[in-house]
């Protein structure tokens, strides 16, 4: 079973390598953190109001 199975993720399109990876919520709920798999260049999405609904964004 994947430990990640029910965690909130959102999709990142990493243009440094131009890869895609998900990027999971912490644990407080927060904000969405992640690295690009083949340069680790982070990437932190904060949560708050009056925020964006989506799902999907590009970085770097």
């Amino acid at each position: 079973m994947d430990i990640n199975q029910n965690k909130k993720y959102l999709g990142v399109k990493f243009n440094c390598c131009q890869v895609y990876q998900r990027v999971y919520i912490n644990k407080e709920k927060t904000h969405y953190s992640g690295r690009c798999p083949k340069c680790l260049v982070p990437v932190k999405i904060k949560i708050g109001t009056g925020g964006t609904d989506n799902r999907f964004f590009e970085v770097g």
